[in-house]
């Protein structure tokens, strides 16, 4: 048996992700996807449009067979982090054999050059990094000159800037870089990736990007022009939640960001920031009406707006630089919250419990009782975060959420 390996946030699940399932599985001849979803909170420093439940659901029904949780304090965090958790929990379940993803140049050799380039950081790799970023570069513009120089160097051509200015791309290289880092026998698989670009905000495709689905759900588009870019079920949960006005949005959680920055006097112990970046909002936290506009304030030549995005949620979710330094320590994620299964795969499920090297997580109200020390940690953040998108969730829509005791595990 052959088991697959995706790194998803599935925000929501579309026509591209079940292409990515069913090439994968052609690919490879693998019968198992095992995925790594992220939570209530996505990488770009966004909340997910719906909650990890249904997405939970809707992976079930279109090919994947078990879905585990990233927590917020990978989910939100840089590219690298968000890959090398990601990737340690994955490899750490000793049962995957390939790493499936998306990415917009399918050249595997490319790609696995540049991982191991900034894996091994070469003497002259180093230097010429130095050197741009001694040149006034910021960090992504040098490390992507670096790469060109030194690729040339040793005549392999390519238009690295092409390469590092699209989104998949960059988490490719990552994954592939944190499965050197492991020295992981599991074999990295480049799908490529269909239709509209990550970013993309057109429906015109036939594969229409999760950008365009959530700005086409929440303006005023026709909305049978996206029903054919997703499933049934997940283009019902989006109607549903549209017509009730409870479609979760960055600016629906405005009050608690700028209650937050009220009540700090610097921000520099947040994941991601520098004293610089600390500075800034505190000088502009005073001009703070919105989530979305306070980011478009504090963007600037060095500060992207994802990267601000991401500073900002970290803030608000009280994640701080050394959480991320701790966990490293202790192998990035050693628990895995198992938010669904298919039955017709209980047989991986049990395999992963007893041959695994990560807890899993099938009932949080025992598991949490009974967890001390660095879990316990782990645990009380991963539930602050998820507390607060129930309580936007409950604010805007007036309905219901249970908590994440009362949950229960998607079974299909």
């Amino acid at each position: 048996m052959k088991t697959i390996g995706i790194i998803a946030e599935f925000n929501p699940f579309h026509n591209g992700h079940a292409y990515l399932i069913k090439k994968a599985k052609e690919f490879t001849g693998a019968d198992r996807v095992i995925v790594i979803m992220s939570g209530n909170f996505v990488q770009r420093g966004c909340p997910a449009i719906i909650n990890k439940y249904d997405r939970t659901l809707h992976a079930l029904e279109n090919g994947c067979d078990c879905v585990f949780e990233l927590p917020p304090v990978f989910s939100t965090a840089s590219a690298e982090t968000f890959a090398k958790a990601s990737v340690y929990f994955l490899h750490n379940l000793n049962c995957i054999n390939y790493l499936c993803f998306g990415c917009e140049d399918n050249n595997l050799d490319l790609l696995k050059s540049i991982a191991s380039i900034l894996h091994d950081e070469p003497d002259e790799y180093k230097a010429s990094l130095a050197l741009h970023l001694k040149s006034g570069n910021n960090y992504p513009v040098a490390r992507q000159k670096a790469l060109t120089d030194y690729l040339m160097s040793i005549d392999v051509n390519s238009n690295i800037a092409d390469v590092l200015s699209k989104p998949n791309n960059i988490l490719a290289i990552e994954y592939i870089k944190a499965l050197i880092e492991l020295n992981s026998p599991i074999v990295p698989v480049g799908i490529n990736r269909e239709g509209s670009g990550y970013n993309s905000t057109s429906l015109n495709s036939s594969f229409a990007s999760a950008s365009g689905i959530r700005e086409a759900f929440t303006n005023d588009v026709a909305l049978d022009s996206i029903a054919n870019h997703l499933s049934k079920a997940a283009f019902s949960s989006l109607l549903n939640e549209k017509e009730q006005n409870s479609l979760i949005k960055l600016n629906d959680f405005s009050s608690m960001l700028g209650l937050t920055l009220l009540n700090n006097d610097s921000f520099d112990k947040f994941n991601d920031i520098n004293t610089d970046l600390s500075n800034r909002i505190l000088n502009e936290r005073a001009n703070f009406y919105s989530f979305e506009s306070f980011i478009e304030k504090l963007q600037s030549k060095n500060y992207t707006y994802s990267r601000i995005s991401r500073t900002l949620m970290h803030i608000m979710l009280n994640i701080h630089s050394e959480d991320i330094d701790f966990y490293k320590k202790i192998g990035y994620l050693p628990v895995g919250r198992l938010l669904g299964f298919k039955k017709s795969s209980s047989d991986i499920l049990k395999h992963i419990k007893e041959n695994s090297n990560v807890d899993i997580i099938s009932k949080l109200s025992i598991y949490y009782k009974t967890s001390t020390g660095d879990i316990k940690k782990l645990l009380d953040n991963w539930l602050y975060c998820d507390s607060i998108y129930r309580l936007v969730y409950m604010n805007k829509s007036g309905k219901y959420m249970p908590t994440e005791f009362n949950y229960k595990i998607i079974i299909i």
